[in-house]
């Protein structure tokens, strides 16, 4: 069975000659997006432009890519006219003070600051400045991320395209409005987690019946796959797929009776709606 969104990311994308991408901030998501624009063949590694404080990250990068590194982040803003943030959203305002002078409307800036809004961002900076706000997933390392994004008035039809192919290169993409981002951010990016402590409980689950820690992560993790593959490949909708599982008087009803009990669905109803309000805590609006 083929592996979900493959088809999504290009073989290769033209783009202009003169594009010449920054990424500032070479965490996990920074790495994974200059992996993706680099090995999907978006753009060569000689116009990417790498910096972070961390010296050790972009050093690993730089040697996995050969990009460029550029000694500050003034520098990078001066070569490049493509500026990816991807910087901790506490950091974004101490960041943003350092390279708003070199911020016009001949850049285009692209934040990956979750609860940062694309106002908040651009109190530094000139209203005229273009800026894409964008949230991807981690899934990015393995081009299934689902991402989202959005933008103001003064980014371009040729902004979007650029951004859109940016995170093809690493997964899927859909276009919000701003005011749905919170909710993309806690159900798509925090969501992976979700999923992730439900294969940790079926894991220690697995193990405390007596299955060893190798073969219980294994059937942890293959049930977690073959799930997201009936999903992504079938033509059944997640409740379908659950209630063909869910045998009457069988083992899986004796569970969702007792998950219904407790309320189960209200209780991660109520943790995904605290996530959501602090979101916007975060976003200081």
């Amino acid at each position: 069975m083929p592996v979900p969104f493959k088809e999504s990311v290009p073989d290769k994308v033209n783009m202009q000659n003169d594009i010449k991408i920054g990424i500032l901030g070479c965490g996990n998501m920074g790495e994974a997006i200059a992996k993706g624009i680099t090995f999907s063949g978006l753009v060569s590694a000689g116009d990417i432009y790498l910096y972070d404080i961390d010296r050790e990250k972009t050093g690993r990068l730089k040697e996995c890519l050969d990009a460029n590194v550029a000694s500050s982040s003034e520098e990078l803003c001066s070569e490049c006219n493509v500026i990816l943030l991807a910087v901790k959203p506490q950091d974004i305002e101490e960041v943003l003070k350092e390279i708003g002078h070199l911020i016009d409307s001949s850049k285009l800036l692209i934040s990956i600051a979750a609860g940062v809004t694309i106002k908040k961002i651009k109190r530094s900076l000139e209203e005229e400045v273009r800026v894409i706000r964008v949230m991807p997933n981690m899934a990015a390392f393995v081009h299934v991320s689902i991402s989202a994004m959005s933008s103001d008035n003064y980014a371009t039809a040729d902004d979007k395209r650029l951004v859109k192919e940016m995170l093809i290169s690493v997964g899927e993409v859909i276009e919000v409005e701003e005011g749905l981002m919170d909710a993309f951010t806690v159900i798509a990016s925090s969501g992976l987690a979700y999923f992730f402590y439900l294969a940790e409980i079926l894991e220690k689950c697995a193990i405390g019946m007596g299955i060893d820690k190798e073969k219980a992560k294994l059937l942890a993790t293959k049930t977690a796959l073959g799930s997201a593959l009936l999903l992504t490949e079938g033509d059944a909708d997640a409740e379908t797929l659950r209630r063909r599982v869910t045998s009457k008087g069988g083992t899986t009803e004796a569970a969702f009776r007792y998950f219904s009990e407790k309320k189960l669905e209200d209780i991660l109803k109520e943790g995904i709606e605290k996530a959501r309000k602090r979101a916007k805590e975060l976003s200081g609006e």
